[in-house]
């Protein structure tokens, strides 16, 4: 099996953690806006980060020398591309809630620390 790194893992873990918050959001709630809403933040922010790590990659192993001014404009399109979902939710506050979409779109963030904690352990264990 192809080692995988760490962005890829916390992929990995991103798409059971959206699943089980929105089946946990749902039985608590009954609300099916709310988990529309949080689905539509963490697949914004799986989407976003995905086209991120692919141009990053690309970039890195092709044109090393553009890597500042690509990931200077990536950041920008994402900001852009996050405030244009949380504009969407708050224009239309009868389907859509604007928190659980913000709580979806910090799904790669909220992943990455235990992933990036419990990885992090694992891979100096194998080297020591």
């Amino acid at each position: 099996m192809k080692k995988k790194n760490l962005i890829e893992k916390i992929f990995l873990f991103s798409w059971p953690y959206a699943i089980v918050f929105a089946l946990v959001l749902y039985l608590i709630t009954w609300n099916a806006d709310y988990v529309l809403s949080f689905l539509l933040g963490s697949a914004s922010s799986l989407l976003m980060n995905s086209l991120n790590y692919r141009i990053m990659k690309n970039i890195y192993e092709n044109k090393p020398e553009a890597i500042k001014s690509r990931h200077i404009i990536m950041f920008f399109v994402k900001f852009i591309f996050f405030a244009l979902i949380l504009f969407i939710a708050y224009q239309d506050p009868e389907s859509w809630n604007i928190y659980f979409t913000f709580v979806g779109l910090l799904t790669f963030r909220i992943v990455s620390f235990p992933v990036g904690l419990i990885f992090a352990n694992k891979e100096s264990d194998e080297n020591d």
